[in-house]
């Protein structure tokens, strides 16, 4: 791997060592990244747990999913979100539906409780999102945006081979 230098490559940013290439300096920001975004899930009171937040969105864009399906979605085993859909369905934010072709499984639908419960939580997670971007031009945005949407495809990808 090639090392660059930040005189050479300012995108490395300043707080780094010089000789950092740049998978160091993705892991580096990366590490930080997760770290923070999870003190700000602690500080933060969303209103929803974020996996009950994350399958609700799902089920928002594509309703009536098996659990299966989803599970593959969120790269967790299906027992996990069994347990997840059971909670959420006990708060009223999702139902679940027989499967006439297989008595074992069902479909989760999401209630209108459980539509609006994820569009309070967004509007909350926008603002903060909108906090965090506000210097940034509209074409950084969009471009952290993709580059962001590429990461997690890339993220889901080599989880689901695994």
């Amino acid at each position: 791997m090639i090392r660059r230098t930040a005189q050479q490559d300012p995108s490395l940013g300043n707080h780094l060592p010089p000789t950092c290439p740049s998978v160091e300096a993705l892991e580096y920001e990366l590490a930080f990244l997760v770290r923070r975004l999870e003190a700000a899930r602690r500080k933060f009171n969303f209103g929803l747990e974020r996996a009950h937040y994350l399958l609700l969105i799902l089920l928002e864009r594509n309703d009536r999913q098996s659990v299966g399906a989803l599970a593959d979605q969120v790269n967790l085993d299906a027992s996990t979100v069994t347990r997840q859909v059971a909670a959420m369905k006990q708060a009223g934010l999702v139902d679940k539906q027989d499967n006439p072709d297989d008595r074992r499984g069902g479909f989760v639908t999401i209630t209108e409780a459980g539509r609006e419960a994820a569009a309070t939580v967004r509007d909350r997670r926008l603002d903060r999102v909108e906090r965090a971007f506000h210097d940034w031009t509209e074409e950084d945005r969009k471009a952290f945006a993709r580059l962001t949407a590429r990461y997690n495809d890339a993220m889901r990808d080599a989880l689901n081979e695994e």
